[in-house]
């Protein structure tokens, strides 16, 4: 390490600070290694080899790669070695294609189910999402694939996701929006962390010395890298002295240049940039070379992939509603309504748009196993297309299933326009189409069997009408053949929801507190986050957090609890016909506490008649309390209940047991605790107390601001920015203005600020232009 340090110039030591072009580390010339990323987290986002340089609006020009199931979807699995698998699945094609990290997974706590990145993140509770983390970093990892943790921390939001202030106090940022990344730092040490774009308590993620240094490295022993999200390095030098190691992605000279103007005179930052450049350069030299030398897609194993990502799908799909309509009899006649059986919505758009290779839709899937299908499109599929003009048909087909007495499987969900990277849900309703076409439908008196598409809940409003409800959610490329397999009973359907689907987005613990048009969001509902909030308020919702159906039944005995070793036994029964598998679910609440508390859980597959005997591990936190005093989690002794159960709401077996001090601590080891951590009271009086920051305005406008701000009072600016954004679409020409990879350029031109732009163009944005809008947004 010292030789490549002592071959490194002062520039170049300033200049591996900072990535080269879109997906790359600086080798100063093959000086020293570096490492390439590419988008995750659930399949490869590898640019095309013919593309230098990646432009901003390119995110749907990529490698043919597997499309597996999105977090959202993964995480209904509830499934520990599936996540596992899917880690190591990911980075067999990584291997191929000369990618030596995966940006990915994203664990952020689903505050609300309005963000529009929910299908990126795993669930509202931090100990299931965390949990889910830690296995798929693993198994990446086992593979040399280094993995992003990600976006640290409280980015929550899309909306105004560059400058957004998330206003949080310290117990429950620690309990809630830092925990999830804490359980996969210490059960998993990913390759590296990406800090979010968003200010957290006034200043910016990437900046805050308190998250990057204090908790990260200090208090979890946190030991790779720090990468940026791209374009989320606001002021290269205080983003360098709180930690970071690498910013993403190539500001063309820009990051060097304000390194150089203090480089000489400033000690902390010579030091501190040693410390990162050793870091970076321990990190290309242990995570390149894990791949083939060439990239080469003929490598990969696509049959078996598709496979593997059918088998995550028909795992994760959640059975909302059957009251014995479904499985469809063999080879029956069925009646199918909705463009979204033959225009499928898998995966989200965004970063983690992947191209993928021709896969079967949900009627050549079912048509395959043998079902006569009578097709009525109804809607269109495609997002630009909002027109009724298929309603007759569809309206006929219904009405002759009805004679006929038939089952109509009506295919619905949010299409791209509604979810996506850069922007949020207003609503958690489905698209008007759809409802107003479902609602004939149900009036005719089919027997309606409704297959939703989702990354997040939406509105089943519909649920007391329909015979059955079957929820996808966006379940990757294998999805039409996943639909058959669950419909038709060949899979039993096991999945349960990791996130409360409520009534109305209304009865959300935060609403009216999301995504405003001011950046300061306060955090107001403290720790009472999804399901936590519902049970403690006593909230109906339409489905709980966990619930989940199958097409057996399942029966729990025997409760045991070893308060000692942190185990909850049971024994598991499958009562049924089929074979089936149930995640079985361990909360833990303390006397006089409102809210259970997931901490544990296990999915267990069973044949007909089999009993198991089931052990679920606890959350080493499972007895343990956040002390603001202590600034970490301490022993808390006292009489808890032990809840074992198949939903929050469905308790099947409970034991009260008196925890002692002694027994509250539990068996700890070097990777749950960090005992000679000793917290910097300076930096958490300062984080927790300088919570709010002051909006510019004309005359005091940085850039730090960004376009759409500037133009509310600048008419120059106003036409700066239309004069851009009217070249933007003209480039994008051919696409929707609701397409996301269009939304996610518009808002990031309006809502970046400038220094970001920089990077985020290729350069086009340059740092004289930059200070040009400046000096003409303050006149």
């Amino acid at each position: 390490m010292a030789d490549y340090l002592t071959q490194l110039s002062d520039e170049e030591r300033m200049r591996l600070f900072n990535g080269v072009g879109s997906w790359n580390s600086y080798d100063a010339g093959g000086k020293i290694p570096s490492f390439s990323m590419s988008d995750g987290p659930h399949g490869l986002r590898k640019q095309d080899a013919i593309q230098e340089t990646e432009h901003y609006a390119d995110l749907n020009r990529s490698r043919v790669a597997t499309c597996f199931p999105t977090s959202s979807c993964m995480a209904a699995s509830w499934d520990k070695s599936l996540l596992s698998e899917l880690g190591k699945t990911i980075a067999e094609e990584a291997q191929c294609q000369q990618v030596d990290v995966v940006l990915g997974p994203g664990t952020n706590i689903k505050r609300s189910p309005l963000c529009g990145r929910n299908f990126e993140y795993f669930s509202e509770d931090p100990y299931l999402a965390g949990t889910l983390a830690a296995e798929y970093i693993n198994g990446m990892q086992a593979l040399g694939i280094g993995t992003s943790l990600k976006h640290f921390t409280c980015n929550n939001q899309e909306k105004r996701r560059q400058t957004s202030n998330s206003i949080v106090n310290e117990k429950t940022l620690s309990e809630i929006y830092l925990r999830p990344f804490e359980i996969a730092v210490r059960k998993a040490q990913p390759a590296s962390i990406m800090v979010s774009y968003n200010k957290v308590n006034g200043e910016y993620a990437a900046a805050s010395k308190f998250l990057l240094t204090e908790v990260l490295r200090k208090k979890w022993g946190f030991k790779g890298i720090v990468i940026s999200d791209w374009g989320a390095c606001i002021g290269a030098v205080n983003c360098l002295k709180a930690g970071m190691s690498l910013a993403m992605p190539d500001s063309n000279g820009y990051f060097s240049h304000q390194l150089e103007k203090v480089y000489k005179d400033d000690e902390e930052v010579r030091t501190k940039l040693e410390e990162v450049n050793r870091l970076v350069i321990e990190a290309a030299q242990k995570w390149n070379g894990g791949h083939q030398q060439e990239a080469d897609n003929s490598k990969i194993d696509f049959v078996a992939h598709h496979k593997a990502a059918l088998r995550f799908a028909t795992n994760a799909a959640v059975l909302l509603k059957n009251d014995g309509v479904l499985p469809l009899p063999e080879k029956s006649k069925i009646t199918v309504i909705g463009g979204m059986a033959a225009t499928m919505k898998f995966q989200g758009g965004g970063s983690s748009h992947i191209t993928t290779a021709p896969h079967p839709n949900a009627l050549e899937s079912l048509k395959a196993l043998g079902y006569e299908i009578d097709f009525a499109e109804g809607y269109s599929g495609d997002i630009r297309d909002t027109s009724e003009h298929g309603f007759a048909q569809a309206i006929e087909a219904a009405k002759k299933a009805a004679a006929e007495k038939r089952p109509v499987l009506f295919f619905c969900g949010l299409t791209e326009e509604f979810e996506g990277e850069g922007f949020d849900r207003e609503n958690i309703a489905l698209p008007e189409v759809q409802t107003k076409l479902l609602d004939q439908i149900i009036a005719l008196g089919a027997d309606v069997i409704a297959v939703t598409f989702s990354g997040a809940p939406i509105d089943i409003y519909f649920a007391d009408k329909v015979r059955a409800v079957l929820h996808m959610y966006l379940c990757g490329e294998a999805c039409g053949e996943a639909c058959a397999e669950l419909l038709s009973g060949r899979v039993n359907p096991s999945g349960k929801i990791a996130e409360t689907f409520p009534f109305s987005e209304k009865d959300t613990p935060c609403y009216g507190n999301f995504a405003g048009e001011e950046d300061n969001i306060e955090y107001k509902e403290g720790s009472y986050v999804g399901y936590r909030y519902y049970e403690a308020k006593n909230i109906p919702v339409r489905y709980e957090f966990g619930f989940g159906l199958s097409y057996t039944t399942f029966e729990y005995s025997n409760l045991k609890v070893d308060v000692e070793k942190r185990e909850v036994s049971f024994d598991l029964k499958n009562t049924g016909a089929v074979k089936g598998a149930e995640a079985s679910q361990v909360y833990i609440q303390k006397e006089g506490a409102d809210y259970p508390e997931l901490r544990g859980f296990e999915k267990t597959l069973l044949e007909p008649g089999e009993t198991k005997r089931v052990t679920v591990n606890l959350d080493e936190n499972a007895f343990k309390t956040y002390d603001t005093t202590a600034h970490n989690f301490i022993p808390d002794a006292g009489e808890y209940t032990i809840k074992v159960g198949m939903s929050v709401r469905k308790i099947v077996l409970e034991q009260k047991v008196s925890v002692s001090a002694e027994q509250a601590v539990g068996q700890t080891s070097a990777n749950t605790e960090n005992t000679a951590y000793i917290p910097d009271l300076a930096l958490y009086d300062s984080f927790f107390t300088n919570t709010f920051y002051e909006q510019h305005h004309k005359g005091t406008f940085t850039s730090a601001d960004n376009l759409g701000d500037m133009a509310k009072e600048s008419f120059a600016v106003r036409v700066i920015l239309k004069i851009i954004n009217r070249i933007i679409l003209f480039s994008m020409r051919g696409k929707s203005k609701d397409d996301p990879s269009v939304k996610i350029v518009l808002s990031a031109i309006a809502e970046n600020p400038l220094e970001s732009l920089i990077s985020i163009t290729n350069g086009i944005f340059t740092e004289k232009l930059m200070s040009r809008i400046v000096r003409m947004a303050n006149r």
